[in-house]
């Protein structure tokens, strides 16, 4: 899984910045310090996974709250002659099948990219130039494995290989043994197999992708005699055999390893969702939605929409709206038919002669002096009758949209959504980023807004719940609040103490990780703020961060 990413040249970043990524990963600082930027930097970089935009201005993923403003506005003091710098680690567990075995030696790897325009020799961006992929590095536990670099025709060449990390010593035992007759390789023979791998590395390109390199290829040089890939082992002496076996198979398995890494890396980024700082309201008829809204994520709509096709999710959204010690509203939302009258003349002709063909229960008024007819026969239960006909209607195969509602119990009154509190309208795509996926990356903006201290720390086990419990997703936050981080600290103390509450979610100092992003002269850096396990930060927040309660009462 993603285990961190690093960002160097982007918005308030010069040097590049490591961002540790836990099931819980909260950023804070002050306004204007940076914060936002960790988060646009992945957002930018799912965008250009997706499309191969690097001159963005608004993402797919971030709509109009993330606007970029290109290449120009958000690389580092918007000097266009800097790279902007970014990557992404990964724990090799997340690896499968052979690319697993291969990079067995390692516990993370790392790929880097960096992006800039193509400069003069004054180092001055070129007429015309937009941003490309200049380099893109690959590091094992923290070693710079390979390095591809762009080329003036456009392509990334193979410009460093570590041949001697552990990593490729076990790719070269590999080619030997299964496509050679050398039973077992010697430690002299590597120095070999080295004069080998350098004859190749001048001949190694890739074609750029959208941000990863599309694998690589391997171009012989003209006086070079083409070797057809037989698949039978390599005859001749031995150092023939070892020598043209890793000519023959070695670029192929290089490929093959930058390839399973680009694939597993973005799928990681791919599973990113955004919540922007400020949810929008959706339309009031939810059922006639705008899907194609380009906030529509970002803003948050689109968790209207899940609420009213989610059973499970409406349950829970409900649960938290209405408890006593949360939101404790009157609210419920339930969902409504919609029908066109038009339609209804046949399902309600059908209704009535079903129950004219069962027959009314019918009862009869008692006689008085003013009955000159008998008794009068009634409908002994009008509203059973009706509701009968509704369900003979609702079981119809008549065209319904349903409505999302909600339902003031006070008075039982049907009332929308835009004539709440604005509260329910902010938390609402909170809740259902939390309730509704499945192992996925969050990042939130401000999830505390307009919500009083007592709700920004339930948030903290909400949070909790869905990162550690079945849904396995992970957050990455940035707020203000601090009750959502007092309410977090406070269940490692409990978990430590062996004292938590019945379905409290059991939390220890690697499923949490605190960052403060604090200015420092023209650059913003990030400083990690661990806690130990009874939930205590280990270390002071730079510059009296939360001491403003003290100061005001002190």
């Amino acid at each position: 899984m993603l285990t961190a990413i690093r960002v160097g040249n982007f918005k308030a970043f010069a040097e590049p910045q490591r961002t540790p990524i836990r099931p819980l990963t909260l950023i804070y600082g002050a306004n204007s310090s940076g914060k936002s930027s960790i988060i646009h930097s992945i957002v930018l970089a799912r965008h250009a996974l997706e499309s191969g935009e690097l001159d963005v201005h608004r993402t797919n993923v971030g709509g109009e709250a993330v606007d970029l403003g290109g290449f120009r506005q958000y690389v580092h003091r918007r000097e266009a002659s800097r790279r902007m710098e970014w990557s992404a680690e990964v724990d090799t567990t997340l690896f499968k099948g052979r690319l697993a075995e291969l990079l067995a030696p390692v516990g993370r790897i790392t790929v880097s990219v960096a992006v800039g325009m193509s400069l003069d020799d004054q180092d001055r961006p070129l007429p015309d130039a937009s941003p490309e992929i200049h380099t893109y590095e690959i590091y094992a536990d923290g070693e710079s494995l390979l390095r591809l670099s762009r080329r003036r025709e456009g392509r990334l060449h193979l410009d460093r290989l570590d041949y001697e990390h552990p990593v490729f010593r076990k790719i070269l035992k590999a080619i030997v043994e299964t496509s050679t007759f050398v039973t077992s390789i010697r430690a002299e023979d590597f120095e070999e197999l080295a004069i080998a791998v350098d004859s190749l590395v001048p001949g190694i390109l890739s074609k750029p992708g959208k941000l990863f390199p599309e694998g690589v290829s391997y171009v012989e040089k003209e006086t070079d005699t083409e070797q057809e890939e037989t698949g039978r082992p390599i005859q001749g002496s031995r150092s023939q055999s070892l020598t043209g076996a890793v000519r023959l198979f070695f670029p192929r398995v290089l490929n093959e390893v930058i390839q399973g890494i680009g694939e597993a890396v973005r799928g990681e980024i791919l599973h990113l969702q955004y919540l922007g700082p400020l949810r929008s309201y959706p339309p009031r008829h939810l059922a006639f939605s705008q899907h194609h809204d380009p906030n529509w994520f970002a803003g948050g709509g689109y968790a209207w929409d899940v609420v009213r096709r989610d059973g499970r999710v409406r349950s829970l959204v409900n649960d938290w709206l209405s408890s006593p010690d949360r939101l404790q509203t009157p609210y419920e939302l339930m969902l409504r038919d919609l029908v066109g009258i038009d339609q209804l003349e046949g399902p309600m002709l059908d209704g009535l002669e079903v129950m004219s063909e069962e027959g009314l229960d019918i009862e009869y008024e008692e006689e008085t002096e003013y009955t000159s007819a008998g008794a009068w026969p009634v409908i002994k239960d009008p509203e059973a009758e009706a509701t009968k006909l509704q369900n003979l209607i609702r079981s119809s195969d008549i065209e319904k949209l349903n409505e999302l509602i909600l339902i003031d119990r006070r008075s039982n009154t049907v009332v929308s959504h835009r004539d709440v509190g604005i509260g329910v309208s902010q938390v609402l795509p909170v809740l259902v980023g939390a309730y509704a996926a499945k192992n996925q990356l969050i990042a939130i903006e401000q999830p505390e807004i307009h919500l009083h201290p007592a709700l920004q720390a339930d948030l903290g086990d909400v949070f909790l719940e869905s990162a550690l419990g079945e849904q396995q997703n992970r957050f990455l936050i940035e707020t203000h609040s601090e009750h959502i981080l007092l309410r977090i600290m406070r269940r490692m103390r409990q978990t430590f103490e062996k004292s938590l509450p019945e379905n409290a979610a059991a939390v220890n100092p690697d499923d949490v990780m605190v960052l403060f992003v604090e200015p420092d002269g023209s650059r913003s850096i990030v400083r990690e703020m661990p806690l130990n396990e009874r939930g205590e930060l280990v270390k002071a927040w730079p510059g009296g961060f939360f001491e403003e309660g003290l100061r005001e009462v002190f």
